[in-house]
């Protein structure tokens, strides 16, 4: 077998996020837990093949599915603020607005109330907002895009975590982008959409919004490394009062790195999806006559991604091709990739 360098071990696990020293996910939640012992044994298994993704098996059949031409051109993630000091300290789920140029919107994972943030590029806070008659069991995604009555801008978020799989339902609870920021914490009513899934319980943490049929599409979180996730779509909103089932619509491996997809945004025009996992990000180019999933199905691109704590939010920016990664933690960085069109 070939030995990777002496210094592999240590690039490794800084491009996995994990700290060679004790973790601070070791004395924090137990889903943390978990994400890191998953990441050690994805560490593990590279180093045993020598280099990443080389070697038999699944990762190393993937890894020659990495589109080569037609990608965006992109320089390196550059840190471009923080998080603001305070509830903000667990973000898993980011989407870019429409209304206010220049603001995110993101939320904390689970063990948090039904709130989301709006931030600035730098992280500067621009509001907080309670989401009234919510419920928070596991929130793990955000989404934009066009609002399922009325017309408008949307912001959806996912409690789609499950991280024991033990759930028989699922919620997105959509909200009309703020018309207004600052000044004091704010309720918005949301349209609660009751979702479940065809074949039993799933792990998610990807929510994906089609930006002009509306169409909304989960990928699941894998638990083996083995296994590939699912994809799941609804096309079209349940009535009042009623539970979704959503279709099963292929399933996805990550071409290199860690099989746990953990975040994606779909761009306003609908020319690409970004999905991440903890190690990697990857961009899908999309048809103006496909659907997310059909999108999904092809070789992505593998992009620019940051070293990051339990990286799991990622967002396009509007008017061009740059894109956000946000990773958890307590003023956790926020890292801008720029990028130009393929």
């Amino acid at each position: 077998m070939t030995q990777p360098p002496p210094n592999a071990a240590s690039g490794i696990l800084r491009k996995l996020s994990i700290s060679p020293r004790y973790p601070r996910a070791l004395h924090s939640s137990r889903k943390a837990t978990a994400r890191w012992l998953s990441r050690l044994g994805l560490a593990a298994a590279l180093l045993a093949a020598g280099c990443r993704g080389s070697g038999p098996g699944p990762a190393g059949a993937a890894a020659a599915a990495v589109r080569t031409a037609g990608c965006p051109r992109c320089g390196g993630a550059v840190r471009i603020g923080a998080l603001p000091r305070g509830d903000a300290d667990e973000c898993s789920g980011v989407v870019a607005g429409a209304v206010h140029p220049g603001t995110l919107y993101l939320h904390n994972d689970s063990g948090d109330r039904p709130r989301f943030f709006a931030i600035g590029l730098d992280g500067a806070p621009r509001g907080e907002i309670e989401v009234a008659g919510a419920r928070a069991v596991d929130w793990e995604g955000a989404a934009r895009g066009p609002c399922g009555a009325g017309g408008g801008s949307c912001l959806l978020f996912g409690d789609i975590g499950d991280n024991d799989r033990e759930r028989d339902r699922y919620a997105l609870y959509e909200v009309r982008e703020p018309a207004a920021l600052g000044g004091a914490r704010r309720a918005v009513a949301a349209e609660a959409i009751s979702l479940a899934y065809p074949d039993g319980s799933h792990n998610a943490e990807t929510l994906l919004v089609h930006p002009v049929t509306g169409a909304i599409t989960v990928v699941t979180k894998v638990k083996k490394k083995k296994d590939s996730a699912g994809i799941y779509e609804l096309s079209t909103r349940p009535a009042a009062g009623q539970t979704a089932t959503l279709v099963g619509a292929g399933s996805i491996a990550a071409p290199v790195g860690s099989r746990s997809f953990t975040g994606g945004d779909v761009r306003a025009d609908g020319a690409g999806v970004l999905l991440r996992t903890y190690s990697h990000v990857f961009f899908y180019p999309m048809a103006p006559d496909q659907t997310v999933a059909q999108a999904l199905a092809g070789p992505p691109c593998d992009m620019p991604a940051a070293d990051e704590d339990q990286g799991e939010a990622i967002a396009w920016l509007p008017g061009g091709w740059d894109y956000v990664t946000i990773g958890e933690g307590d003023e956790a960085p926020i890292h801008r990739v720029s990028c130009q069109a393929p």
